[in-house]
């Protein structure tokens, strides 16, 4: 072989030597803009959702005339309503509102994600027009229509009651896959105080409730669920979690109650609970006659094994989180002490017992 044959092959083999690591210097860079893409969007994503999907405090804040978006998202971070004001002010420009938003006064919570406030200061619902409605926890679909009724929101309490449907919302929550198709949305509307503007159609205050909730149990209560492993579906979560509601006063008595109730649900014990009778009645009761336990529904969980067909009523924060977490104890009885207070037990004769000291006090 003769020196200029080498000569080619040397510089030949430096060509390829060289291409093979530009081309790796490409492909690493390219993997990296990547994974810097996808944490980029992953950050911008987690930036949008609630400042703290627990705080239900609504704070005013004046929108003066000219300010722009860029300031009234740096003025929102501060007084904690929002994560960061560059992703806000990134969302806004890319919907097209930054240039949109009304100025006024505003109720905010630190629980509204970053599209319902943007949306809120684009329509310009203002305090002037915004209508205050609270929900209070444990409500059912009838009360809830009742309230929105009395406060001039929705127009008859029949037509709340047949737009709140599960098969008119399935497609648009897909939580609701859990759901029978021809169930109500008993227990999903999400029990808070909200500031509403008038004059929309009963569907659009059905989505506020609906987003509510999907924001409390996504963010707060799915983790725990998963965390311990309960093998119950969105819509039994939520119908333990309406009974807890239904028969707990006392914060610190909720996971213990809903201890109970699964307690009971192993031991193929009916839940014998008198919220689930109250529910059949629509009434509250102080005491229940012998006749009201003989009701015969679905919903009587003194005649009937296992979890009701659905909800009872719409539970707050604190009965979900007790349904995912509930206390780890082997009691299977409580009676009401009259101060909203519990008397627990772990026999039946302990039961009758405490039902004595309870009845004779």
């Amino acid at each position: 072989m003769n020196i200029k044959n080498l000569y080619y092959r040397f510089n030949e083999s430096n060509v390829l030597r060289y291409i093979k690591s530009k081309n790796k210097i490409i492909l690493i860079t390219l993997i990296l803009m990547i994974l810097v893409m996808a944490f980029t969007a992953i950050w911008f994503k987690a930036m949008l959702h609630p400042k703290n999907a627990a705080d239900k405090a609504f704070v005013e804040v004046e929108v003066s005339s000219g300010t722009t978006a860029d300031q009234l998202a740096v003025q929102m971070q501060k007084i904690g309503i929002i994560k960061n004001h560059r992703a806000f002010r990134l969302y806004a420009k890319m919907k097209g509102k930054d240039i949109k938003i009304k100025s006024g006064k505003y109720y905010l919570s630190p629980s509204m994600t970053a599209e319902q406030i943007l949306d809120k200061l684009v329509r310009g619902d203002t305090i002037d027009n915004d209508i205050k409605v609270t929900i209070p926890e444990g409500s059912t679909l009838k009360n809830i229509a009742r309230i929105l009724n009395e406060k001039g929101v929705v127009n008859g309490i029949e037509e709340f009651a047949n737009c709140a449907m599960v098969e008119k919302f399935k497609e648009k929550y897909f939580f609701l896959k859990d759901f029978p198709l021809n169930a109500s949305l008993e227990g999903v509307l999400f029990p808070d105080t909200y500031f509403l503007p008038p004059g929309k159609n009963t569907e659009f205050y059905i989505d506020i409730f609906l987003k509510r909730f999907e924001d409390i149990y996504f963010n707060k209560v799915d983790p725990i669920v998963r965390e311990n492993e309960i093998d119950f579906n969105i819509y039994q979560i939520v119908t333990m979690a309406s009974i807890v509601e239904g028969e707990a006063k006392l914060e610190s008595e909720r996971p213990i109650i809903a201890g109970v109730f699964y307690n009971r649900l192993k031991k193929g014990m009916p839940l014998q609970s008198c919220a689930t009778i109250e529910f059949i009645l629509d009434e509250h009761k102080e005491w229940l006659s012998f006749d009201d336990l003989e009701i015969d529904s679905p919903y009587n969980t003194y005649k009937n094994e296992g979890l009701p067909p659905g909800p009872i009523g719409a539970p707050g924060l604190s009965s979900l989180l007790a349904a995912a977490d509930p206390a780890k104890t082997d009691y299977l009885y409580f009676v009401a002490k009259g101060d909203g207070s519990h008397v627990f037990s772990r026999t039946y004769a302990e039961h009758l017992e405490a039902q004595n000291k309870v009845q004779y006090k």
